[in-house]
C-alpha cells in the first residue's frame, strides 16, 4: 500500500464557500478532494487528509495561532511515517496583506517545508517520501467583496504569481509539480474556496499525477 499525506489549508480541510451565504460548514469527506482522491486511487493507496484553515507555509498568524505550517509538519510526518508521497498545497493564506511578504518569499517558505520533508532524520532509517508541490487555485476577484475585508487586489495578484515561483522551487529541490489553477477555479461569489465541482477536478488531476509519480 502507498501512503500519501495531503498537507494543506482550508481547501484541503474542505471549508465550504457557502459560509458567505450564512451556511457555515465543511464539505463531506466524499466531496473533499482528498476523499475523492482516495476513491479514485482505490485500496492500494491510503490518502491522509491534513488540512487546517488559515495554515501558512512558515508565517506566524498572531491573531489565529497555530497556523505556521513548518511548526506542525515534522511531528505530522513522524506520526504518519512511513510515507511514499507528501503533497504540499499551501500559499493562499501567505498572500494576505497582514504578512507583508512577496511571492518569492512565499516560495522560500515552501522551500523550507520541502527541506523538512526531505530531512532523513525525520524518518529514523525509513526512506524519505517524494514531494508533490501543488500550486493552490488562485484567489478570485469575488473575494474583494467579502465582509471580512482581508482580500485586496494585491493579495490576489500574489496568488496568481505563485505558479511560476513554485515551479522554480520544485525544480530546485527535485520535486514533482502540479498547477491546480489550470484545472479548477474558486467560486464566482466567494473567490477563495472550492465548490464540489472544483474539488472533483482537483482530485482527478492529482490522481493522474500521482499515478505518474508512484
Amino acid at each position: 500500500m502507498k501512503h500519501i499525506l495531503c498537507y494543506g489549508d482550508s481547501n484541503t480541510y474542505g471549508l465550504s464557500p457557502e459560509w458567505v451565504h450564512g451556511q457555515f460548514g465543511r464539505h463531506d469527506y466524499s466531496v473533499r478532494w482528498p476523499g475523492r482522491l482516495q476513491a479514485l486511487l482505490g485500496p492500494e493507496y491510503r490518502v491522509i487528509e491534513e488540512g487546517l484553515s488559515g495554515r501558512t507555509t512558515v508565517f506566524e498568524d498572531f491573531v489565529t495561532p497555530g497556523r505556521n505550517g513548518a511548526d506542525y509538519l515534522r511531528p505530522c510526518l513522524e506520526s504518519h511515517a512511513p510515507l511514499d508521497l507528501v503533497i504540499i498545497m499551501l500559499g493562499t493564506n501567505d498572500c494576505r496583506n497582514q504578512f507583508g511578504v512577496s511571492p518569492g518569499e512565499i516560495a522560500m517558505g515552501l522551500g523550507r517545508l520541502i527541506q523538512i520533508v526531505k530531512d532523513p532524520a525525520v524518518y529514523m532509517g525509513m526512506p524519505a517520501p517524494k514531494v508533490l508541490v501543488a500550486v493552490p487555485v488562485p484567489v478570485g476577484e469575488a473575494a474583494l467583496k467579502l465582509p471580512d475585508g482581508i482580500t485586496t487586489m494585491e493579495s490576489i495578484e500574489k496568488s496568481r504569481a505563485l505558479a511560476e515561483r513554485y515551479r522554480r522551487t520544485a525544480d530546485m529541490y527535485g520535486c514533482d509539480y502540479i498547477d491546480l489553477g489550470q484545472v479548477a477555479s474558486t467560486t464566482d461569489y466567494e473567490g477563495i474556496h472550492l465548490d464540489a465541482a472544483a474539488h472533483a477536478a482537483v482530485a482527478e488531476a492529482m490522481a493522474a499525477k500521482i499515478r505518474e509519480i508512484l
